[in-house]
């Protein structure tokens, strides 16, 4: 052998794991970026996912605190009046009258709904007469003419949630 072929086997031999070394390199760089990529994409995932999951919460949380809001709401109107209607018959026609108000106080500006009140108030009315007789209590058919001369219309959705309170507040009294 001659000096050349020594000094060209001699750099072959030295630059030749360094070549392989490269090509190791760039493979474990690619696999490291893909791990690193799919470790980014799944964080990305559970982090939207949490997010998601804090959303629904966050929602149901307002969505039971406008429901309790409420609750409260009806409840403090669920009062009794300083004076309270002589007898039961009377107490539920006042019932009716105060219902027939809150209805024009509260959709008096709603001609449609007030086109389909004025069609259906006299069955509305008897229905609540019947309802309000059923409980049995003066009480409740006050605590009725109550909440819904002061209801305000933002619970004018409420008018059967009046009366469900009220006649648990007030049950019929059956002593005397």
């Amino acid at each position: 052998m001659n000096a050349r072929t020594l000094t060209l086997a001699l750099v072959t031999s030295l630059l030749l794991p360094l070549a392989s070394a490269c090509d190791n390199s760039e493979e474990e760089a690619k696999k490291a970026a893909e791990a690193q990529a799919a470790a980014d994409k799944k964080k990305a995932e559970e982090e939207a996912l949490a997010a998601r999951k804090k959303a629904r919460e966050d929602a149901k949380k307002a969505e039971q605190e406008a429901a309790d809001k409420k609750a409260a709401d009806i409840d403090a109107l669920c009062v009794l009046p300083e004076k309270l209607p002589k007898n039961l018959e009377k107490a539920c026609e006042e019932a009716g009258a105060a219902y027939d108000k809150f209805m024009e106080r509260v959709y008096g500006d709603n001609e449609e709904v007030m086109g389909k009140w004025k069609e259906g108030k006299s069955t509305q009315l008897q229905l609540m007469a019947t309802t309000c007789k059923k409980t049995g209590s003066v009480e409740a058919a006050a605590c009725q003419i109550s909440a819904l001369t002061n209801a305000p219309p933002e619970l004018k959705k409420s008018v059967s949630d009046f009366a469900t309170r009220c006649a648990e507040k007030f049950p019929k009294n059956d002593e005397g």
